[in-house]
């Protein structure tokens, strides 16, 4: 494979993850699986994780919901990230119910930049063609351009202030008709509206490097 396209919302660390709006939690959730299930080969997160933030202006008793939350979910993993402590648990899918009631505890709690108690889901998986519900072919030949990330990737994270980060990366190397209309569907049923200027093409060099340039799908017939 010598060329793939690529869509990127970047890591919500770095400011370019798609805000959700107003919509609910279910919504957003129910929205991304909906897609995933047109899209996707699978519909199971790869990690599900409830964080829990320390106030920042020490506007709630940070140890005494932490007491509550221990009592409910077991011992948390601590994190420090030199800003704001947290929290946090790993769900399994037959927990989800118990990530979404915490949720609301959040009505309770003063207002954080980073929100008081986030749901989050990972997925990973690969494209399929909706029409045969077959997998795109050649998705494993796409390399890895950061070992951090795996092809394809969605992650939402749902609190006061929801937010999606995405990496998709599909196997293809042109722009026929075929796989223009695969994209343009595909931007339909994404749960937030993508922007055309995150979209590229990557193409092998001579020397092995992997070059993006930046593409207008809209724009190709």
């Amino acid at each position: 494979m010598d060329k793939f396209i690529s869509y990127e919302g970047l890591p919500i660390n770095y400011g370019g993850a798609h805000s959700l709006g107003k919509k609910t939690a279910l919504e957003n959730y129910n929205q991304t699986v909906q897609f995933l299930n047109r899209f996707a080969d699978t519909n199971k997160a790869s990690q599900i994780e409830v964080v829990f933030y320390q106030s920042e202006k020490k506007e709630y008793n940070t140890f005494k919901l932490m007491a509550k939350l221990i009592l409910k979910f077991g011992i948390p993993k601590f994190n420090n990230d030199g800003l704001l402590k947290s929290w946090s648990w790993i769900f399994s899918e037959n927990e989800i119910e118990k990530g979404f009631e915490t949720l609301k505890l959040n009505a309770e709690l003063s207002e954080n930049s980073k929100g008081f108690i986030a749901l989050s889901f990972l997925w990973n998986f690969s494209f399929i063609d909706p029409k045969t519900n077959q997998i795109l072919p050649n998705q494993e030949k796409i390399p890895e351009l950061d070992f951090r990330i795996k092809n394809s990737r969605i992650y939402l994270r749902i609190s006061n202030k929801s937010s999606i980060s995405v990496w998709l990366a599909l196997p293809f190397e042109k722009l026929g008709k075929f796989e223009v209309e695969y994209i343009n569907e595909l931007k339909c049923h994404l749960p937030f509206k993508p922007s055309e200027k995150h979209w590229r093409i990557w193409k092998k060099s001579e020397k092995g490097n992997w070059i993006p340039n930046k593409i207008e799908i809209k724009n190709v017939v």
